[in-house]
């Protein structure tokens, strides 16, 4: 997986973080049951903050847990097992290795927000700190909760810690967002709404591939569009058009640059007034296309996107400060060497199910090979 798709996995493991661990949703089959004796001991420090393995057990499982709920449905349930790529020295990572990874970051992005608090003002009001006392009791009072905090011999006073340090980190973050004051342009948040019939000029072959047709075969489609556009002219619904010939992907919303049909169908659009149509068939990028300006700017398309690029602007400001405060730091920071790997190994995010079924295939394998 390329770094641009890592980065964006680590944004939803802040956000699994920072919402799912107070939704009550903290337990499930994740990780395989093994036990330490080690729970007490450092797993790292980071900025003079020691974390013990206890801390970091939890914090795994809970979001384990997440995705566990999250992703076994779709990818089954040895999905941990699925390759991520390689990591920065080019060694083969899976999903589990890569989570696990993140774990520490997201612990330590927690001890710098901690202890930013004081300066932007953050305390946990006392319904907070009742929240962050139920959560912990419910996951007390959950059998698989239980079972995580006998694995790592944490105590309910360990669950309610993590509660609260994740809800004042999530509340200093939102302090450095908001303080940030970014803004977001009309242009930019504009989203415009087409509604279209697409008569495609590739078609699919027998084996899968995807090929261009013919000149003749182009010039009977354009033909057939044409014919279509001649008759929403002359009073024909496009809808009712496009209903007759069995198209349903009429529907689009796009921001600048973003329509599928290309940029110069954006600009032929722009030009239009809303209800319009095209008065000719559009040649584009899928094939030739007929299409109608519901909304150059679509109010509530366009109000859900401002929402959606505030957020990134948001987010994109936090990393910019953070990186700031933890510059170096991180020059002397090494996942490999500034995390005890040995205590670290003992925690697995593998469901007992995926374990028991990889075990078994394994099994299976050493059988007919012989």
């Amino acid at each position: 997986m390329k770094a641009k798709g890592k980065k964006i996995l680590s944004l939803i493991l802040a956000g699994v973080m920072t919402l799912g661990l107070l939704t009550g949703c903290s337990t499930s089959n994740s990780g395989k049951g093994t036990k330490t004796k080690d729970g007490n001991k450092v797993l790292f420090t980071y900025d003079g903050t020691d974390v013990t393995l206890k801390e970091g057990w939890l914090y795994a499982k809970m979001l384990g847990a997440q995705y566990e709920e999250n992703y076994s449905s779709s990818y089954g349930s040895d999905f941990w097992s699925m390759s991520m790529g390689q990591d920065e020295k080019g060694n083969d990572q899976t999903f589990e290795d890569y989570v696990k990874e993140q774990v520490i970051s997201q612990l330590k992005q927690m001890i710098i927000l901690n202890k930013k608090a004081e300066k932007y003002n953050c305390e946990l009001t006392h319904e907070e700190k009742e929240q962050c006392d139920d959560s912990a009791l419910s996951y007390y009072k959950d059998s698989k909760g239980k079972k995580v905090m006998k694995e790592c011999g944490a105590t309910r006073e360990d669950v309610e810690k993590i509660y609260e340090d994740t809800t004042l980190a999530s509340k200093v973050q939102e302090a450095v967002e908001k303080k940030a004051k970014v803004t977001v342009t009309e242009d930019e948040a504009r989203k415009s709404t087409i509604y279209r019939i697409v008569f495609e000029t590739s078609k699919t072959a027998d084996d899968g591939t995807v090929k261009e047709m013919s000149k003749e075969e182009k010039a009977q489609v354009k033909a057939k569009a044409e014919k279509t556009l001649k008759e929403i002219q002359g009073g024909k619904d496009i809808k009712t058009a496009a209903k007759e010939l069995k198209y349903e992907n009429t529907d689009e919303s796009y921001a600048a640059g973003e329509s599928e049909e290309g940029e110069k169908f954006e600009k032929v659009m722009k030009g239009l007034k809303d209800g319009q149509i095209a008065d000719k068939v559009l040649k584009c990028d899928n094939g030739y296309v007929i299409a109608k300006l519901v909304a150059y700017t679509d109010k509530e398309e366009t109000a859900s996107n401002k929402k959606t690029i505030e957020d990134q602007k948001k987010s994109e400001a936090f990393e910019k400060t953070y990186d700031k405060w933890t510059k170096k730091l991180e020059k002397k920071w090494s996942y490999e060497k500034d995390v005890d790997q040995k205590l670290w190994a003992q925690v697995s995010l593998k469901s007992e199910a995926s374990t028991s079924t990889s075990t078994k295939t394994s099994a299976e394998t050493s059988t007919e090979s012989k």
